[in-house]
């Protein structure tokens, strides 16, 4: 078979050539994408063929979307961006479509289908959550709550004033309906777990005094209307695999 006719000049036939290629690699992109979306997206990982399809798309749409906030996937505690590579999940378990929900709807984005169910109030202000009734707490009840924070990590330097944390917590803070009554988070809600060693915004006193006061409420942007599903799905495959690999591509 030649690629060759009379009446071609002698560009025609390589340019011909250049476009089939062309064809031929979108379509099997595009086979490559509808795979991604037909797939149970807790098994791409594991499916060779479909992991790097998901792999390479992901990393790509993760440098164009996300690595403006989350960089390599490590953590900024100054602006309250999680570790994406320490396998610890504030929203969910890390599960693959968990992850996609929230490249697709964000948290506190807007969208009416993104997370968006608690934040931590302000507790200086007169009203600190608008949601619920909560009343205010004074500097000092705000320096028992840090004792109790660190009473829970081994580090407190006051047992009294942990103690008066303790009923502030379990009381009229009412620390324990988000964090619950052990203090160890809900996924479902994105509270996160105060016993372990795993800041968002930094575990210092100073921080914790800010938290306090002013209150935290991030947002992650909803992407569902600038990407296509399989794109989605990809950088949600690229998320789960930075946490299992500790992997910081750029």
């Amino acid at each position: 078979m030649t690629w060759w006719r009379p009446g071609w000049s002698v560009v025609a036939a390589p340019v011909v050539l250049v476009a089939l290629v062309a064809v031929v690699r979108t379509a099997h992109a595009r086979d490559a994408r509808d795979a991604l979306m037909r797939a149970d997206p807790e098994t791409i990982l594991a499916t060779p063929a479909l992991a790097r399809t998901a792999l390479a798309l992901g990393h790509q749409g993760f440098v164009q979307h996300c690595a403006s906030c989350h960089g390599t996937g490590g953590p900024d505690q100054a602006r309250g961006m999680p570790d994406l590579t320490d396998g610890d999940y504030l929203y969910g378990t890390g599960k693959v479509a968990e992850i996609e929900q929230i490249v697709l709807h964000g948290i506190r984005s807007g969208d009416p289908r993104g997370w968006q169910l608690a934040a931590m109030p302000a507790y200086s202000h007169a009203k600190p959550y608008a949601a619920e009734p909560i009343p205010p707490m004074t500097p000092a009840q705000i320096g028992d709550m840090i004792q109790f924070l660190q009473f829970r990590h081994g580090t407190a330097t006051d047992a009294a004033a942990a103690a008066r944390g303790a009923k502030v917590y379990a009381g009229s803070g009412g620390c324990y309906d988000c964090h619950g009554n052990d203090a160890a988070g809900d996924e479902a809600i994105g509270a996160p777990n105060l016993l372990d060693d795993v800041w968002l915004y930094g575990g210092s006193p100073a921080t914790l005094a800010r938290t306090f006061r002013e209150g935290r409420a991030g947002v992650s942007p909803a992407y569902a209307h600038a990407l296509s599903p399989a794109e989605a799905r990809a950088i949600a495959v690229y998320v789960a695999d930075l946490a299992r690999h500790g992997r910081h591509d750029g």
